[in-house]
């Protein structure tokens, strides 16, 4: 019978050795597995809060592209992505003939070296017509869906023929996003 207790007592201490061996070769495992469960839930909600803060910048997105698809056009209009010369010159030939003005030149002055997103150019007009026409056409300037700033005029009064015939200069501004 000894024999028998001496085994028995020899299987519970080697099942209470591989008990203890067991626990400290596994507790840094389970110590990383806790740390990493942790991380993984402090993911998912910076993931969830993440996702909530992207469908609301889509739908203010949605919301803004319904909203400004006049304004991008108005936009486009008054800054153009390119200079467009031809159609400058055509919407200020069409104003100075609606209020009856005798345009005599136009010329431009274009800054190459311009390294702004936004380039301006400046445009000087020489007309004849009478003080009232003037008026007509800086407002007519003013109401034109392309951008375009007066930044001087000059005004010389006619000496010989019609005394209401007013010779003008015009120095004004207008912009654009890009190349010629």
């Amino acid at each position: 019978m000894e024999t028998n207790n001496k085994s028995s007592v020899i299987s519970l201490l080697l099942l209470l050795l591989l008990v203890v061996v067991g626990v400290f070769w596994l507790k840094p495992n389970w110590d990383e597995v806790s740390a990493l469960n942790t991380t993984l839930e402090a993911r998912q909600n910076e993931k969830a809060t993440l996702d909530s803060d992207l469908q609301n910048l889509q739908a203010a997105q949605q919301t803004l592209n319904q909203g400004t698809e006049v304004s991008q056009q108005m936009v486009l209009d008054a800054i153009p992505e390119k200079f467009q010369q031809d159609q400058l010159i055509i919407q200020i030939t069409d104003i100075a003939k609606k209020y009856s003005i005798n345009m005599s030149s136009i010329s431009f002055s274009i800054p190459l070296n311009s390294t702004d997103p936004i380039k301006k150019a400046t445009i000087n007009v020489s007309m004849t017509g009478s003080e009232g026409d003037l008026l007509l056409f800086l407002k007519g300037l003013e109401n034109n869906l392309r951008k375009l700033v007066v930044k001087n005029i000059t005004v010389q009064f006619g000496s010989s023929g019609d005394p209401n015939q007013v010779n003008f200069n015009i120095s004004m501004e207008t912009y654009f996003q890009g190349g010629l």
